[in-house]
């Protein structure tokens, strides 16, 4: 045989097979990401189709999030032996984390008042943030449930929730029953320390009160662990308590004064009692006791007992009135400074029991009032079947503190009548007790009578003797 019978013969054997194109589509077990990769056909062979990588995916359970627009643009172009994302899991989105948002400024700063007139107050600051009891202070905002994927399988893929506001209270502060809210549990003034407010019933000033403060107006306590400087003006519901001495200022209080150093050219109005080291050119006024170590040079008016403490307690100059006894160790000086002296006065305590009674029957008629309220809810809550609709409820909230407020007040007020008629009965007994000497130049006045007295006395009471005035040896 010859060579080229041989060749022919080798041709003959081998025949040349068509191959076609082909898709090969790989994605991970959880259905996040599918990768294709195709393959050039050779020899002839079928080539590639959209249909086909359509059909490869669906082969593979592949029917969420595909690409179509690039397999199109792959099969198109003939890109072979190139790895490319076909499809691709929509992800959840993870909840909002929940937040605290506060309704009051963290870092206050003090403002000055501005008038209408553009005039700016520097004595008034606002540096005090009072709130009541149940006045929110911030709004709790639960965290969201997020929004759910799906993987390229087409199967659900959980969202991870938020997670929930990290909630601090403070000193007097809780959180509601439906946790929603951060509340004050107390009346009183925010602060904010520590990564939380907190409620204080007493606004305490721990240096003097000056400009850096300014004027304070607080419906509860205020304590200055310093001097109150000249100019300011204190105003609180209930007590105040100055550790130093208050220069040409002005205090007021529902409650008592209490004062450690002094007072100076100050004027003072408190409901209860006043109990200051010093007292120099100062005006008082009292629903209750006044006691100092001095009384110089100053105008006092109260509806209880004065008294200038200890054997060197003195009263010199100025004008006196008192509703009850007096007590001092010197009246008046060696320089027979004009010092005058008022005790009780019948006319004022009869219009102070006539409005302690109108007051007290106001308050009678409130009490009865809030126990029928009370006494109807209570028969409606049965006929409804033991519960209160929602605003019978805030109105039984209502008739319940009315109630309470209405006992207490008139218990004050029957005991105030009640001293008041002990008073009027032992007016005749006032008196003015010296431990020491009365000087030349005081004048007393009680009930109406007078004395002025022209000689020293020394450990004497002046008071009523035989419906005249008299100096009668302790």
């Amino acid at each position: 045989m010859s060579i080229n019978d041989q060749n022919e013969k080798v041709e003959t054997a081998v025949k040349i097979v068509p191959i076609d194109g082909r898709v090969d589509i790989t994605c991970d077990p959880e259905g996040v990401m599918a990768n294709m990769i195709l393959f050039a056909p050779q020899n002839g062979g079928r080539p590639i189709t959209t249909e086909m990588v359509m059909q490869e995916l669906a082969n593979k359970g592949i029917v969420h999030g595909i690409d179509e627009l690039d397999i199109r643009e792959m099969v198109k172009t003939r890109v072979y032996d190139t790895p490319i994302c076909v499809a691709r899991a929509d992800l959840p989105k993870r909840g909002q984390s929940g937040t605290v948002n506060f309704r009051y400024e963290r870092d206050r700063k003090p403002k000055p008042l501005r008038d209408e007139f553009g005039i700016t107050n520097y004595r008034e600051l606002n540096v005090i943030v009072p709130i009541r009891r149940g006045e929110i202070i911030a709004d709790i905002i639960p965290p969201t449930e997020g929004t759910p994927g799906m993987n390229i399988f087409g199967k659900p893929i959980p969202a991870e929730p938020g997670v929930p506001a990290k909630v601090t209270v403070g000193k007097n502060t809780a959180v509601t029953v439906d946790g929603k809210t951060i509340v004050a549990s107390c009346d009183g003034h925010l602060v904010y320390g520590t990564g939380c407010f907190a409620v204080e019933d007493t606004v305490t000033i721990k240096s003097d009160l000056d400009m850096s403060v300014g004027n304070l107006s607080f419906f509860g306590d205020i304590h200055i662990k310093g001097n109150v400087m000249e100019g300011f003006i204190i105003a609180a519901g209930k007590n105040v308590k100055i550790d130093g001495t208050v220069f040409g200022s002005e205090i007021v209080a529902g409650g008592n004064v209490t004062i450690v150093g002094g007072a100076v050219n100050t004027k003072i109005e408190c409901g209860g009692n006043a109990d200051i080291g010093f007292c120099d050119n100062t005006e008082i006024k009292a629903n209750g006791n006044v006691a100092s170590k001095q009384f110089a040079f100053c105008n006092i008016f109260c509806y209880g007992a004065l008294t200038a403490k200890g054997a060197g307690g003195v009263i010199v100059g100025g004008k006196i009135t008192s509703m009850r006894d007096v007590t001092a160790g010197i009246i008046g000086s060696e320089k027979y400074t004009a010092t005058e002296i008022n005790i009780g006065d019948g006319s004022v305590i009869f219009a102070r029991k006539r409005q302690a009674e109108e007051e007290l029957a106001t308050s009678s008629e409130a009490y009865d009032a809030a126990i029928k309220n009370l006494d109807y809810l209570k028969y409606r809550r049965t006929q409804q079947g033991g519960a209160l609709t929602e605003s019978q409820q805030k109105q039984f909230k209502t008739e319940t503190r009315n109630k309470l407020f209405h006992a207490m007040r008139k218990k004050e007020l029957g005991d105030l009548i009640a001293q008041l008629d002990e008073d009027i009965k032992n007016k005749d007994a006032l008196s003015a007790r010296c431990s020491g000497v009365i000087y030349p130049g005081a004048k007393f006045c009680i009930n109406f009578l007078t004395l002025e007295i022209t000689e020293k006395a020394l450990r004497s009471t002046v008071t009523i003797l035989k419906d005249s005035i008299a100096v009668i040896p302790n």
